[in-house]
């Protein structure tokens, strides 16, 4: 826990939650077994649902999802801009806008408390009556703290500190037994996933559809520009070089054929002049050269 603690605290991307720190707001605990994904897999169990789960959070945590604004400050070349390609507003794709979108199907508001139904629903399925009557005492309570105004993250709710993964002290305070803490915190973690759910992985299919549409593919959204601008420089330069071994090849090829054409009349002067001083030429003919002219 101290390494985890030590490498937050040293981040710049948890400025916003640590600045006001001194009011002991959050429970860092819980908070960091929640980000590691410790309530659903023990250290020593690893799968990639697992290394998915925390990849995610962890981005969450740091505001560093896969938004268009992000992808921009990578220098993506698939992207014309950083604008939200799913609304209309012809705002900034940035973390924050994600979760209040226009084209979001419902609002954080709405989504909490049909969350704390579906809970109830999932208990009700499992058979955990008791569970139920505990969720039922707290319930109100729950969606109270996730909707007044955060004392860290000015000017927001505390919904904000959920989708952050960040789990606020207040919950620990609503009851002193641990089985009823229990069931606050697996309810809080049920809404952080309902949250995920019906809004970020909804996004992601949107906008994978309408990149699809705009022949943008997956693995576009990973090579940068300055990459591209290297391809090109290499390819320019691998151009180059081909067009200048085609020219060597040429003036090669040139050269070869200027001296073999000296060569040739070289040899018909000398044969002709040996015919013309009256020299038999049956003696030296293997070891002249011969012309093309001649031969």
């Amino acid at each position: 826990m101290a390494l985890w603690k030590n490498e937050i605290l040293n981040s710049n991307k948890l400025n916003d939650l640590f600045i006001l720190n001194f009011k002991k707001e959050f429970d860092w605990r819980t908070t960091l077994e929640f980000i590691s994904n410790r309530t659903t897999f023990t250290k020593r169990q690893c799968s990639s649902e697992d290394t998915k789960e925390r990849s995610y959070r962890i981005k969450n945590l740091l505001k560093d999802l896969p938004t268009y604004d992000t992808l921009c400050k990578r220098d993506v070349d698939a992207l014309e801009n950083n604008k939200c390609i799913r609304c209309d507003e012809n705002e900034i794709e940035t973390w924050d806008h994600v979760w209040i979108c226009n084209d979001n199907e419902a609002n954080l508001d709405e989504i909490l408390r049909e969350s704390i139904s579906k809970f109830e629903e999932h208990l009700n399925k499992n058979g955990r009556s008791e569970d139920i009557t505990i969720l039922r005492n707290h319930n109100i309570n729950i969606v109270t703290i996730l909707e007044e105004r955060s004392n860290i993250l000015l000017g927001k709710s505390r919904i904000w500190e959920m989708l952050r993964g960040v789990f606020n002290d207040r919950f620990n305070h609503l009851t002193k037994s641990k089985e009823e803490l229990m069931i606050i915190k697996e309810c809080w973690n049920f809404i952080y996933k309902e949250f995920k759910t019906r809004i970020w992985l909804i996004r992601c299919e949107e906008v994978a559809r309408l990149e699809k549409l705009k022949g943008i593919q997956k693995q576009d959204l990973r090579k940068k520009k300055r990459r591209r601008e290297q391809d090109q420089r290499e390819g320019d330069s691998e151009d180059e070089n081909t067009e200048n071994k085609k020219t060597n090849k040429k003036d090669k090829k040139k050269q070869k054929k200027e001296f073999d054409k000296k060569i040739n009349i070289v040899t018909r002067d000398r044969l002709i002049g040996a015919v013309t001083d009256g020299n038999n030429i049956e003696y030296n003919w293997d070891l002249t050269p011969k012309s093309t002219d001649l031969v």
